[in-house]
C-alpha cells in the first residue's frame, strides 16, 4: 500500500490563505479596473460637457465656427438637416502621433450635433486619455508584484513559525513515541501557552496516568495468580511424585497419578510462558545492546546436545563470527532455547539440526514431516502439532512477539523435507 502524502497544519493553513488571498487580489483588481474605467468615463463625458457648453454659448452668440477650433475642438463644420442624427454622438479611441515626442497616444473622440440660429453644426472633439488607460494598468502592475512579495513573505514566515510555535507539538508527540509502560514518571511536561497544545498535553497525561494505573493493575494480578498458583501446583508435583514411587500402588493407578503429574508441569510451564508474554507486551525488557550471536549459540547448543543425542540428532553450525543483532540478551536466550526445542522436538534422524550465521541472517533448520496445518498459524498462540501433546503450542508464538518489540524479522520455509527459519535484523 502507497503511503499516503501528508502536510503539516500550519503548511496547509498558509497554502489556504495564499489561495484566499489570491482570490480577493484577483477580484479586488478587477473591481478596482472597473471604477478605474467608470472614473475615466465620468471624467471625460464631464469635459467634454464643458466644451459642448461653450461651443453652444460662441455659436449661439454669432461666433464663426471656424474661430472655435483649436486644442481639443478640432473640427466644427455645418451639416444638413436631413443627415442622420440616430448615428450621435459618436464617441471612440482612437491612436493618434505625437511628432514632439514620437510616440503614439490614444485619444478619446466625441462627434455631436449641435443647432444653433437654425443651423445644424457637427462638432468633433477628442482628448488625450493614454495617462488615463496608464493609470488602469498599472492596478494590475503593482498588485501582481504585491501579491509576489506576500507569498515570499508569507512563506518565510512559515517556516520560521513551524520551528517556534510548532516546538511544544513536537516535543509532546516526541514523548508519546518515547513512552514506555510503568515509566509514567520519565515523562516531563511541557510549557506552553497554546490553548490546544495544553488541552492535547493534559489528555495525554490523563491517558498515561490510565495506561499505568491498567497495566500495573495488570501486572499485580497476573504476578499474584502466577505465584498463587505455583503453591498448589508445587504440591501436586511433589503428592503425585510421591505415589509414583509407591509400592502400593497398582500400575492402573500409577497412569492416572502420572496423568495428574504430567498436567501440573503443563499448567506451571503455561503460566510462566504467559507471563513472560505479558512482560514482553509491556516491554519491560529494556536492556537491548549488540549481541555476538556465536558465543551464545556455541552456548546454548552445548546445553542441549546430550538430549539431542537421545533422539539420535546431530547439530551442525557454522557461524559467521562477527554476526550480531540489536536486541536484550535474555529475550535472544529464549529465542534461540524455543528454537532448538522446537528443531530437536520435531526433527528426524534424517539428517542433522543445521546452525548457520552469515553477516545478515541467522537461520537454524531441521528435518521432519511437512506441517499439518497452514504456515500462517505457524506463529500464532496454542498451536502445535497433532502428535505433541506434550507442548504448549506456546514457543514459536514467544519466538514471535520477541522479535516483533525487537524490530527483527522471523521467516518460515519448508524445502527439501527441512523446516527452516530465518532470523534478520
Amino acid at each position: 500500500m502507497n503511503k499516503k502524502q501528508t502536510f503539516n497544519l500550519l503548511s496547509r493553513v498558509t497554502l489556504f490563505y495564499l489561495i484566499f488571498t489570491f482570490v480577493v487580489f484577483y477580484f479586488n483588481a478587477k473591481f478596482l479596473t472597473r471604477e478605474a474605467d467608470e472614473f475615466i468615463d465620468s471624467d471625460l463625458n464631464r469635459r467634454f460637457g464643458w466644451l459642448e457648453s461653450r461651443v453652444q454659448y460662441h455659436l449661439d452668440k454669432g461666433t464663426p465656427a471656424d474661430s472655435l477650433v483649436g486644442n481639443s475642438i478640432k473640427k466644427v463644420e455645418k451639416v444638413s438637416k436631413r443627415c442622420k442624427k440616430t448615428e450621435y454622438p459618436i464617441v471612440e479611441d482612437v491612436t493618434i502621433y505625437h511628432s514632439d515626442i514620437e510616440r503614439n497616444l490614444i485619444h478619446r473622440r466625441k462627434i455631436i450635433l449641435i443647432e444653433s440660429k437654425g443651423q445644424l453644426y457637427r462638432v468633433e472633439m477628442d482628448k488625450e486619455v493614454q495617462n488615463y488607460y496608464y493609470f488602469r494598468d498599472d492596478i494590475f502592475d503593482y498588485l501582481i508584484p504585491s501579491f509576489v512579495v506576500l507569498i515570499i513573505i508569507t512563506v518565510a514566515f512559515n517556516v520560521l513559525l513551524q520551528g517556534y510555535f510548532l516546538r511544544p507539538f513536537r516535543r509532546i508527540l516526541e514523548q508519546m513515541q518515547l513512552f514506555k509502560v510503568g515509566k509514567s514518571e520519565d515523562i516531563q511536561e511541557v510549557e506552553t501557552m497554546t490553548k490546544e497544545f495544553v488541552e492535547m498535553q493534559n489528555l495525554f497525561l490523563k491517558m498515561v496516568k490510565r495506561i499505568d494505573a491498567d497495566y500495573n493493575h495488570l501486572k499485580e494480578y497476573t504476578e499474584d495468580v502466577a505465584h498463587e498458583l505455583q503453591t498448589p501446583l508445587s504440591i501436586i508435583r511433589n503428592k503425585a511424585e510421591g505415589l509414583l514411587f509407591s509400592e502400593k500402588l497398582e500400575e492402573q493407578d500409577a497412569k492416572v497419578v502420572k496423568t495428574i503429574y504430567d498436567e501440573a508441569n503443563h499448567l506451571s510451564r503455561l503460566g510462566t510462558t504467559l507471563n513472560l508474554i505479558t512482560k514482553i507486551d509491556n516491554r519491560e525488557f529494556t536492556d537491548i545492546k549488540e549481541l555476538k550471536t556465536a558465543p551464545e549459540i556455541d552456548k546454548q547448543t552445548e546445553a542441549v546436545e546430550e538430549l539431542a543425542q537421545l533422539k539420535s540428532l546431530t547439530i551442525e553450525k557454522e557461524l559467521h563470527q562477527e554476526h550480531s543483532l540489536n536486541i536484550d540478551p535474555y529475550l535472544f536466550d529464549i529465542v534461540l532455547k524455543n528454537l532448538l526445542k522446537n528443531a530437536i522436538r520435531y526433527g528426524t534422524s534424517e539428517g542433522p539440526i543445521k546452525i548457520k550465521t552469515t553477516e545478515n541472517t541467522l537461520e537454524m533448520s531441521n528435518y521432519g514431516k511437512p506441517l499439518s496445518f497452514g504456515k500462517d498459524q505457524l506463529f500464532k498462540r496454542f498451536v502445535k502439532g497433532a502428535d505433541n501433546d506434550q507442548s504448549l503450542g506456546l514457543g514459536l508464538a514467544l519466538v514471535a512477539k520477541i522479535c516483533a518489540v525487537s524490530k527483527l524479522e522471523i521467516d518460515y520455509k519448508y524445502e527439501r523435507h527441512q523446516h527452516i527459519f530465518i532470523l534478520k535484523g
